[in-house]
C-alpha cells in the first residue's frame, strides 16, 4: 500500500486579508496557530463560540484544501512521468520518491528539478513564438538565434501569459513609435526587452500606445501628460466641477 502523500506546507493569500483584518490581534492568532494541525492532519479547532474565528478559519481550511489536491495530483503526475521513463529504459523504478520516500534510483532533488524542466520545456514551441515575433515586429531587429537564456525567459513568462498575449504584445511594440526609435535617445527596444517580465507588463498596459492628436510619444512623454493633468485638476480650472 502506497504511502499518502503529504504537502509540506500551506500557503496563505493576500486576497485572505480581508478576512484576517476584521479579527482582533488575539482572534488571528488563534486562526493562524490553528492552521498548522489542519494542514498536518485535517484536525479542526473549536470556535463554535467566535462566529468570526470559525468564518474565517472555514476560508483558509478551503485554500488549504484546494492547494492539497493540486500537490497530490501533481506528485502523482510527476511518478507516473518517472514510470514511464523507466519503463521506456528497460529500468525497474521506485516511484515512491514524491511520496515523501528516497527512491533506489539515485535520482537526487537536482535530477528532479532537471527532469521536470524538461518536461516542460519540451510542451513549449519556442520557435512558434519567435517566427510571431519576426512576422510582427518587421521595425525591429530580426530574431535569427533561439538562445538558452532566450529560452528560459519565454518560459518563464508562459508562467503568466498565453500565446495570445505574446501576439498582442508584438502588436503593441509595432503600433508604438516610441519603441520603434521615435525618441530622445535615438533608442529601439528588441525581442530580449520585451519579454522581460516589468517590459511586457507595461507594454500590455498600453503604456508605450502612441498619444492621440500628434506630438511626442511613448512612456515620457505619457507621464508628462498625466502629470499636467493631475496639476490642472488639482489647482482648478475656475470653472467649478
Amino acid at each position: 500500500m502506497e504511502e499518502e502523500i503529504k504537502k509540506p506546507s500551506f500557503l496563505v493569500y493576500y486576497d485572505n486579508e480581508v478576512v484576517i483584518v476584521r479579527l482582533s490581534d488575539e482572534e488571528a492568532g488563534k486562526l493562524f496557530k490553528s492552521l498548522f494541525p489542519y494542514g498536518r492532519e485535517e484536525i479542526k479547532p473549536d470556535f463554535e463560540k467566535s462566529p468570526a474565528l470559525a468564518m474565517a478559519f472555514d476560508i483558509l481550511s478551503m485554500t488549504i484544501d484546494r492547494d492539497k489536491e493540486k500537490y497530490v495530483k501533481r506528485c502523482e503526475k510527476n511518478r507516473e512521468n518517472i514510470q514511464k521513463r523507466w519503463t521506456k529504459a528497460g529500468k525497474q523504478s521506485n516511484t515512491n520518491v514524491y511520496a515523501g520516500k528516497q527512491s533506489n534510483t539515485k535520482h537526487t532533488d537536482k535530477d528532479k528539478d532537471k527532469d521536470k524542466d524538461m518536461e516542460r520545456d519540451s510542451n513549449i514551441d519556442y520557435q512558434q513564438i519567435a517566427d510571431m515575433y519576426n512576422e510582427i515586429c518587421i521595425s525591429f531587429p530580426r530574431l535569427t538565434k533561439l538562445s538558452d537564456s532566450r529560452k528560459k525567459a519565454i518560459r518563464a513568462r508562459l508562467n503568466q501569459y498565453a500565446i495570445e498575449d505574446f501576439k498582442r504584445l508584438f502588436e503593441l511594440a509595432e503600433e508604438s513609435s516610441f519603441l520603434k526609435g521615435q525618441n530622445a535617445r535615438n533608442w529601439s527596444a528588441n525581442f530580449d526587452w520585451l519579454i522581460k517580465d516589468s517590459n511586457m507588463a507595461k507594454v500590455l498596459d498600453g503604456n508605450y500606445m502612441d498619444r492621440k492628436g500628434g506630438g511626442e510619444v511613448g512612456a515620457d512623454n505619457q507621464s508628462r501628460g498625466q502629470a499636467a493633468d493631475f496639476y490642472k485638476r488639482f489647482l482648478g480650472s475656475g470653472d467649478g466641477d
